[in-house]
């Protein structure tokens, strides 16, 4: 009860600074609204030779560096030994409720191997949490470099606001790319506006871009949450794990042999769409809230949208939670072997 109350707490705490970051994000989104893209965009002047770097690559790297300092502040009186660790406060309060919330249902899902699977899946929820909820920061996606648009992306007129150094973009005023001579590259692919001249029919790239929005980002957790899957299978079981996927001894048996040999290729399938699963879920939920919250501050910038920031909020907190379980769920199977599964309903 205690920790329901602390719990409680803190969500009051993060709708305040929702309804701040609500105030202060349609300052910065009040009559900018960049165009929606699925992939990620390259930064204009940020690359390692010939290695562009991406803003949602950014936006993972300053969600790593977040969560590490989380954890450091929360933590850094129980590596000190300090008397005052026994009474939990501030982040430290934080993060033992969610270390205590993610325990237990791993335990309860996990059982004798929740001790080996916990710390692979709280990392994977609170690395997902914290690139979820970085939508939520004022600016983000919407502040950026003022390019050149090109190909299939719609121009707007530029718009001063500071004479010579700021400037957005009009969305009310759509300019139509610049027609080029025939043999000529169109304006933004390939060359950038003169220095110091003003690009006419204008789009915004962001310096940084929510990463779960990004396929590659899910893609690669997806991946690396598989492997572990069949790294730990393989652990636990040996060899026989993958007897599951290309069952030979059953082929000897005849009969319903052959019947679970072609099974074990629809396992292979299944692992395969679990894939698939874990990468559009997140990738759609989050690219869908950061379009919802883009449209409610762009038609109503004030008070309006504090309601989807909120929504945002949970949006973030169950997508991680999901994934993660997922992931715990699936390394416990693949952990147990079919005759313990058997025994279990017997």
């Amino acid at each position: 009860m205690n920790s329901l109350k602390k719990l409680i707490k803190w969500a009051i705490y993060i709708a305040v600074i929702v309804l701040l970051c609500n105030l202060m994000g349609a300052l910065g989104k009040l009559g900018n609204f960049p165009t929606i893209t699925l992939p990620s965009e390259p930064v204009p002047g940020l690359a390692i030779g010939d290695f562009k770097i991406t803003n949602t690559l950014i936006a993972t790297l300053i969600a790593d560096a977040l969560l590490i300092l989380f954890a450091v502040v929360a933590t850094r009186k129980v590596r000190k030994g300090s008397p005052d660790a026994d009474v939990p406060r501030g982040s430290q309060n934080l993060f033992e409720i969610l270390m205590d919330l993610l325990y237990g249902l791993s335990a309860n899902v996990a059982g004798k191997q929740a001790k080996r699977i916990f710390p692979i899946m709280a990392t994977i929820f609170l690395f997902v949490l914290f690139a979820n909820w970085m939508e939520l920061i004022p600016g983000m996606e919407s502040i950026g470099v003022l390019e050149p648009a090109h190909g299939e992306i719609k121009g707007y007129a530029p718009r001063e606001l500071i004479p010579g150094v700021l400037y957005t973009i009009d969305n009310g005023q759509s300019v139509p790319h610049k027609a080029q001579p025939e043999g000529e590259a169109p304006t933004g692919e390939g060359e950038h506006a003169a220095e110091g001249e003003v690009c006419q029919s204008c789009a915004i790239t962001a310096f940084v871009r929510t990463a779960t929005s990004d396929i590659n980002t899910t893609l690669a957790l997806a991946l690396v949450t598989m492997v572990l899957v069949q790294y730990f299978g393989a652990r636990a079981l040996g060899l026989r794990y993958f007897s599951k996927f290309i069952n030979i001894p059953a082929l000897r048996k005849g009969g319903m042999g052959y019947m679970l040999f072609i099974v074990g290729f629809l396992e292979l399938i299944s692992e395969i769409s679990r894939i698939l699963s874990f990468t559009f879920r997140l990738l759609g939920n989050i690219f869908a809230g950061g379009v919802l919250l883009f449209v409610m501050t762009s038609l109503i910038p004030f008070i309006v949208p504090v309601p989807f920031y909120i929504l945002e909020v949970f949006v973030g907190f169950i997508q991680a939670l999901v994934f993660s379980m997922l992931a715990l769920v699936f390394i416990n199977m693949a952990m147990t072997s079919h005759d313990e599964h058997a025994a279990e309903h017997h």
